[in-house]
């Protein structure tokens, strides 16, 4: 093999990592942001800014 070579399977192997890399990011992300979001209910509720109890 030659260092031609071995420069091409370096530089594929790290741009194979670096895209799972962004897929776990992307899924932890849409994790996340599931969570965090408030259910309709809750929010219809909820008084304004401004509004008095």
């Amino acid at each position: 093999m030659s260092y031609v070579d071995a420069g091409y399977a370096v530089a594929l192997g790290a741009l194979f990592v670096y895209a799972v890399g962004l897929v776990l990011r992307r899924r932890r992300w849409e994790r996340a942001l599931r969570v965090s979001e408030v259910p309709v209910a809750e929010t219809e509720s909820a008084p304004g800014p401004g509004e008095r109890l």
